[in-house]
């Protein structure tokens, strides 16, 4: 007796679309920072990647990266600003000594859909949506009176 019975198998499965999450559309959101960490690409350049939840979690979580460490000076000063302005929108008024302080803040994004052109490793063409965000304000949910902790 197989370990699998009554199991279907999909001998296409490497072409079938994910039934993941779709990717928000194109508008305003509620979105929680669920993870911040120092990444170092294949490339091994330092980058901030921050996780966005969107939408208590309804589409896609969002990443970003901010090149906070380029060797290109203007790279790094844009990085910067636009780091600096997700740091004050969400309460800071400085940068936090730790990447984790990040996790937890809500903050509303406007995000913006398209599709985006480029070749994967094989050389060939591929078009994805991608999301970028396009404007970032202060929450406009209420925190509870516990903050994040649970109440036991």
């Amino acid at each position: 007796m197989s370990d699998f019975n009554d199991v279907d198998f999909f001998e296409n499965a490497e072409q079938m679309e994910s039934r993941g999450p779709e990717v928000a559309p194109t508008g305003e959101y509620e979105a929680k920072i669920i993870a911040a960490e120092k990444y170092k690409s294949n490339s091994g350049n330092w980058t901030q990647k921050v996780t966005f939840q969107i939408d208590g979690g309804a589409y896609r979580d969002h990443n970003e990266w901010y090149n906070l460490w380029s060797a290109n000076e203007d790279s790094k000063r844009i990085a910067s600003e636009i780091f600096s302005r997700l740091a004050i929108t969400i309460g800071f008024k400085k940068l936090p000594d730790l990447a984790k302080d990040f996790i937890g803040k809500q903050l509303r994004l406007g995000i913006r859909q398209f599709e985006d052109n480029w070749k994967n490793d094989q050389g060939e063409e591929v078009t994805s949506l991608k999301t970028k965000i396009i404007k970032m304000e202060p929450s406009e949910m209420k925190p509870s009176p516990a903050g994040d902790k649970p109440p036991f």
